[in-house]
């Protein structure tokens, strides 16, 4: 008599192994559209930084890049460095997806002849051909250096609140340092507003005028505070300030440095690093899992091919 049972589990494990293989595609797929669809994306703080130094051109301080380098590099940070140069409105359109935790805007700002909104300086030289629809619709306008439009007459692209609301991506519960005058004006914070609807989880900025030299010494404290002391974001600005005269008047002006939205005054860095840390975990916990189905899935439908087949 002739032995059929050979043949049959030979194509048995066949079909055995398609199915399996099938299974794992499936699982595969419907992991991956879960997680793309189907799952709220959680925004989670970064351990990447920005110093965007478009003061360098006519204020340049090597030793604030190199102070501040440090200080994140010591606490895990990646920290990259744009010089004047590269700050245009192409750099400023690209800023919202590079998932910076920590944005240090060592640039100029300055309050708009409305006397309720602040804008942010490009290096970029204004130019009346360009980006008309960004102009129009309110997401660029025209600023001058007082000092220069006197000698030069030049003007640059400043960004608006409405650019940063306009951006593609999102801040990933950022830290926003903004070091430029009146860059936190009481009254006058659709800029903080607009980093804050992009996902930014607090910003800091200065209520008044303050010089370069003194934003830079006084950013180097608020950062110590922060990363070395690990205070948080109400202790480490409350006292932060500059005195100036105004010109003319001899008015004593006083500049705070402030944060927003005023509910983050108990915030610490320490806990925003805690959190990337601990998402980076997670997430690899979560596909090694899945690794682990996959493996044993397969394992087991090789082993059971290897199987010596009943006669």
């Amino acid at each position: 008599m002739k032995r059929r049972g050979s043949k049959e589990k030979r194509t048995s494990d066949k079909k055995l192994l398609v199915l399996s293989m099938g299974l794992v595609t499936i699982i595969i797929l419907g992991f991956l559209v879960y997680k793309t669809f189907f799952q709220t994306p959680e925004i989670k703080f970064s351990l990447k930084a920005a110093i965007i130094d478009q003061l360098e051109q006519h204020f340049p301080k090597p030793e604030f890049n190199e102070t501040v380098t440090n200080l994140l590099g010591n606490l895990g940070f990646n920290v990259s460095y744009y010089g004047y140069e590269t700050i245009n409105v192409a750099f400023y359109k690209e800023l919202a997806k590079h998932d910076y935790g920590i944005i240090i805007l060592r640039a100029h700002s300055a309050l708009r002849e409305d006397n309720k909104t602040v804008d942010l300086f490009t290096s970029e030289e204004y130019d009346a051909t360009k980006y008309s629809w960004e102009r129009k619709n309110g997401l660029l306008t025209k600023g001058n250096y007082t000092r220069e439009l006197e000698l030069e007459g030049k003007f640059y692209f400043a960004i608006t609140p409405k650019f940063i609301e306009s951006l593609e991506g999102y801040f990933p519960k950022s830290v926003v340092i903004a070091m430029g005058c009146s860059s936190l004006k009481p009254e006058c914070e659709e800029m903080a507003e607009a980093f804050i609807k992009k996902g930014a989880k607090a910003y800091v900025g200065w209520t008044e005028i303050v010089l370069p030299e003194d934003t830079d010494d006084e950013t180097v404290r608020l950062l110590k505070m922060l990363l070395i002391e690990n205070r948080t974001l109400a202790d480490a600005t409350d006292g932060i300030y500059r005195e100036y005269k105004e010109y003319g008047t001899g008015k004593i002006i006083i500049s705070r440095m402030k944060f927003y939205p005023p509910s983050v005054g108990d915030l610490k860095i320490s806990e925003l690093i805690a959190e990337a840390k601990a998402s980076s975990t997670t997430a690899t916990v979560t596909f090694n899992d899945l690794g682990d189905i996959m493996s044993f899935l397969i394992t087991n439908t090789s082993a059971s091919l290897k199987r010596k087949p009943f006669a």
